[in-house]
Parts: C-alpha cells; structure tokens; sequence
C-alpha cells in the first residue's frame, strides 16, 4: 500500500551537522509529493527553525516540533495541537535550574529565552541558526498567555547524563525528560511525543495509521 502521511525527523535523519541537507533527500522528498505523499518534519526543534527547513524543502504538510508539543500548519499559521507547560510547574523548574546553576533555555510556541547563557549553548545556537532572546528574568517571561512548551538544558558532553538523572528525580512524576542529544536534556509536559503528535495528526487529516510512515534516528 502506497503511504498517504511520511513524518521525517530533522537531526541525525534528513539533517546533518545542524543544517545541512543532501541532494538526495531533496530530490526523494520531492518525487514523493509529487506522488501525492504529505510530508511531514517531526522535530524536537522550535517552529520557527522548523518552519525553515520546511520552506528549504518545499514541504506540504503540517510540521510538528518541540518532541509533539506543537502541532502548527506554516502555510496557514493554524495551530492544531499545542501542550503547555503550567505556570506553577515552569516557576519550579526555573529556580531548580537557577539553584544548581543549570543552563537552560524557555521554549514558547514562538520564542526562546535564556537567563544564563553559556559559550556552549551560543556556539550551539549559531551553528543551528536559532536565535534566542537573553533576559534577566525567567520567571518574569511567564504570564497566562505565555507558557513554555519545554525547557533545554545544554551541557558538555559527558555531563548531560548526570543533568537527565537529575532532572528525571525532581520532576519525572510531572514531565518527561528526555536526553536528545549527547549534550542535551529536555523537559516536556507528561504524555507528549512526537509519535502522539503524529498519531494525532493523521487522525485530523483522515489518514489512517496503514498509510502512514514515520523515519527517525
């Protein structure tokens, strides 16, 4: 049977080096829409960088970023689905991370904010082509209308394990901690993936599980 839906990871799959993306998966990519396929980039990234390399690539279908946090149409802007972390839960991961003196940066849907950058998480950002706004105050970001989707935390290579069995101690019965790269951990609400996203997803487009494909490192 011919898949309807193909949901494609960006880092270690169809991207490499942060950025860069073959001939070989452009020309693929695009004999498959032109079979009717909607693709599909399904990232821990934030929307405005994925929304980047949906343009890059011409995509047609909805993308979904933060590991299945949101859920956004770029050629619409529409949000289909969206998972907030609350208020009271977000205060306490930002004073646990200033008590410890962890790096870490606040998603909303359009943004990210850091307190305490480090070189890393510059030289990070700036090979990713991800900009972020630096503010005295974490705590201050937060209103009823602004809620992070994840926290990340950025550490050497070496020491983000430590940071996840940290993380996954005070507030795995609350979110999910992920480790999604050798130097980095993520924190989103509990539930949250992009295999739920994505089963969502094809649900909203009528398109069942049979049809669709999803590849990822």
């Amino acid at each position: 049977m011919t898949p309807r839906l193909l949901a494609l990871d960006l880092d270690g799959t169809i991207v490499a080096d942060l950025s860069t993306i073959s001939r070989r998966v452009r020309a693929a990519l695009q004999q498959a829409m032109a079979r009717g396929v909607t693709i599909v980039l399904a990232t821990g990234r934030e929307y405005a960088v994925t929304a980047r390399f949906a343009r890059r690539l011409k995509t047609n279908g909805p993308l979904i970023c933060y590991q299945g946090g949101l859920v956004r149409d770029p050629r619409t802007g529409h949000t289909l689905l969206a998972h907030f972390i609350p208020a009271d839960l977000s205060r306490r991961v930002i004073r646990f991370a200033r008590a410890r003196k962890l790096p870490m940066l606040l998603y909303t849907a359009d943004n990210a904010f850091a307190e305490l950058p480090t070189p890393l998480m510059r030289r990070t950002f700036r090979q990713a082509g991800a900009p972020f706004a630096l503010v005295n105050n974490l705590l201050a970001v937060l209103n009823d209308d602004t809620l992070p989707l994840k926290f990340l935390f950025i550490q050497p290579e070496g020491e983000s394990a430590a940071v996840y069995r940290l993380l996954q101690r005070a507030f795995g019965d609350a979110l999910t901690v992920t480790q999604s790269h050798a130097t980095m951990v993520e924190t989103t609400p509990p539930g949250v993936s992009k295999g739920a996203a994505l089963r969502a997803l094809a649900e909203h487009l009528g398109i069942p599980l049979s049809q669709t494909v999803a590849i990822g490192d």
